[in-house]
């Protein structure tokens, strides 16, 4: 079973703004590192680099497409989490998943880094993707559609394609206010 989750990825904007844009969770470098860690990839074994020479030049290869376009500000990219079940696929399968995974949805207009993190009894995926296409500098955006549609919908086809579990959804989602309330 494929969990999806997609975080915007944004530039510090001031020193006064702590969880949300602290650079240690939020900027495209070190989420790029993060990503990359050979302590959760088995020493780098699972790190691919999409439309990008190879995964250390990732980084600048995303900066220079950005400057290219003259969109350096604003969002920079996106972190996708592509979570599975415990023991439902091997680190081969989970790495390969992702980077089909990343091929339906970036449709190579996009950079990206995929590192499957190993660390956990839940294998997962890790995919920060350049938020400024390098084809025609147009920038992805994110929206909860794309996110149920594209993101989720390419995860979960995906893993039925492989055999593995999906969730099924459950009726309609309620509005934050409506579960606010009840809780």
């Amino acid at each position: 079973m494929g969990v999806t989750k997609i975080l915007s990825i944004k530039h510090q904007l001031s020193a006064r703004l702590n969880y949300v844009t602290n650079s240690e969770k939020t900027h495209l470098a070190t989420d790029i590192t993060y990503i990359t860690n050979p302590e959760k990839t088995e020493q780098s074994f699972f790190v691919s680099a999409i439309n990008c020479s190879t995964p250390e030049s990732v980084y600048d290869e995303m900066m220079n497409t950005k400057i290219r376009f003259g969109k350096t500000d604003g969002v920079q990219g996106f972190h996708i989490i592509q979570s599975f079940v415990p023991g439902e696929v091997t680190p081969e399968q989970a790495h390969n998943i992702g980077l089909e995974f990343c091929k339906r949805l970036l449709d190579d207009r996009f950079e990206a880094v995929i590192g499957t993190h190993l660390d956990k009894a839940h294998l997962h995926n890790h995919i920060v993707v350049n938020s400024v296409s390098f084809v025609d500098g147009r920038k992805y955006h994110s929206s909860p559609g794309s996110y149920y549609f594209d993101v989720r919908g390419a995860s979960d086809a995906l893993c039925r394609e492989n055999g593995l579990s999906v969730i099924a959804p459950q009726g309609k989602g309620k509005h934050y206010a409506e579960w606010k309330a009840e809780n």
